[in-house]
C-alpha cells in the first residue's frame, strides 16, 4: 500500500506539473505559517478562518498545513499524492466558501485561480510525482 503511494513513473510532465503546483502555493502557505508576503501568520490566520470564516479549528489547521508543508512535500516530491489531494480540498473549499460568489474572474476575487490548481493537482493524485521525486527515490527502494 505505501509502495502504491509513492509509485510513480519518471514523466517530467508530470514534474513540471509538481513543481509549479508546488512554486504557486508555496508563498500562500508561507502567508499563514510565517506571516511572509504580507500575510498574517498562524495565529492570525487561524483567527480568520476560525471566527470570520467559521472554518473549524481541524480542518483550518489541515488547510494551513496542506498549502505550506503540502506545497513543500511537491517541490521535493515527496508523499506528492497526499500533499496534491491536500492543495486540492483547500482549494475546493476555498472556491465554495470564498471565492464563487465572486464570480469567474481572479481580479474580482473569483475562482478562475483555482480552476488552475485542480488541473495541477487532479494528474498529481493519479499519476504521482514524476521524475526526479523523493517519491521515485523511496518506491524503488521499497520495491528493490
Amino acid at each position: 500500500m505505501f509502495y502504491k503511494l509513492l509509485a510513480t513513473n519518471k514523466d517530467i510532465t508530470l514534474t513540471i506539473l509538481r513543481v509549479t503546483l508546488g512554486i504557486v502555493i508555496l508563498p500562500h502557505g508561507a502567508q499563514k505559517v510565517l506571516g511572509a508576503f504580507g500575510g498574517y501568520g498562524f495565529d492570525g490566520t487561524m483567527g480568520f478562518f476560525t471566527g470570520q470564516l467559521g472554518i473549524p479549528y481541524v480542518l483550518a489547521l489541515l488547510a494551513i498545513i496542506a498549502e505550506f508543508f503540502g506545497s513543500l512535500g511537491l517541490i521535493l516530491g515527496l508523499f506528492t499524492r497526499v500533499a496534491a489531494f491536500g492543495i486540492f480540498c483547500t482549494m475546493l473549499a476555498a472556491t465554495v466558501i470564498v471565492h464563487l460568489p465572486n464570480g469567474f474572474f481572479a481580479d474580482k476575487g473569483g475562482y478562475e485561480f483555482h480552476i488552475l490548481t485542480f488541473g495541477l493537482a487532479i494528474p498529481l493524485i493519479i499519476k504521482g510525482a514524476g521524475s526526479f521525486s523523493l517519491d521515485d527515490v523511496i518506491a524503488h527502494k521499497i520495491e528493490g
